[in-house]
């Protein structure tokens, strides 16, 4: 019975790992048949005004959220807070060899997960290959909002941006790493916890399409994608101890 308490209880994560899989490609397919819908949320933060004489575009604005120094303030320290709770996650891993075996395979089965996720979907996924291959322009470059490039819908990996590009947001992703930390935190310190790690990853992506950094579909997909490879690695956490459990 205790066996197949441990089974059941493993099986969340692989349904969310299947479930947010489904809803990024979902997102995604709507977003690019839908791109409007990118352009009129990005519209909505930008504050257009006219061009000098000087200016040779035919688009002269700001996106004025970008211009306010306390939201700049509050940008720089939640770009912070993922890198921080990686640190907390590796001195803990490194500090657990030192704690009973019980107590140091709780920590291993919950950390490695965690840190193994953020370098694949936001290291990886995100920063090496999505950023640097999908040539998306962000809003602020292309000429819908004062820039020279054309836009791109999301995925079209056509677009003329050629490094940091907009498709996917990488702070976004972080941010949704750092959402997905509340079901490792213990299950006691839960409720206190998930509400300030929810508004700061909220805030992440409202503030990257808020700025022009990003399109919606950029920063919801990059938040997304750190959720389906948190819950792929979790899923193989939780059934590795169950088959060590089994043995």
């Amino acid at each position: 019975m205790q066996n197949k308490s441990h089974i059941n209880g493993g099986r969340w994560p692989a349904l969310v790992f299947f479930a947010s899989s489904l809803a990024w490609f979902a997102i995604l397919w709507f977003f690019k048949r839908n791109f409007a819908v990118d352009i009129a949320v990005s519209r909505a933060f930008f504050s257009r005004h006219a061009c000098s004489g000087s200016q040779l575009r035919t688009v002269c604005g700001e996106f004025s959220e970008s211009q306010a120094p306390l939201l700049t303030a509050l940008r720089w320290l939640l770009y912070a807070l993922p890198s921080l709770g990686a640190m907390v996650l590796a001195l803990a891993l490194f500090t657990a060899r030192t704690r009973n075996k019980p107590v140091r395979l709780l920590v291993i089965e919950r950390i490695w997960p965690a840190l193994g996720s953020l370098a694949i979907s936001t290291g990886l996924l995100t920063n090496f290959w999505l950023k640097s291959h999908s040539g998306r322009p962000r809003p602020i470059q292309t000429n819908l909002f004062g820039g020279s490039l054309e836009f791109e819908p999301a995925g079209s990996f056509l677009g003329a941006c050629v490094r940091n590009c907009s498709f996917v947001s990488g702070e976004a992703s972080a941010a949704g790493w750092l959402a997905c930390l509340i079901f490792i935190v213990p299950a006691k310190h839960r409720a206190l916890a998930a509400p300030p790690i929810l508004c700061a990853s909220i805030a992440t992506v409202y503030l990257r399409v808020g700025f022009g950094a990003h399109y919606a579909s950029d920063a919801i997909l990059g938040w997304l994608l750190s959720v389906v490879v948190f819950a792929g690695f979790l899923a193989v956490a939780e059934w590795s101890a169950v088959l060590r459990r089994t043995d």
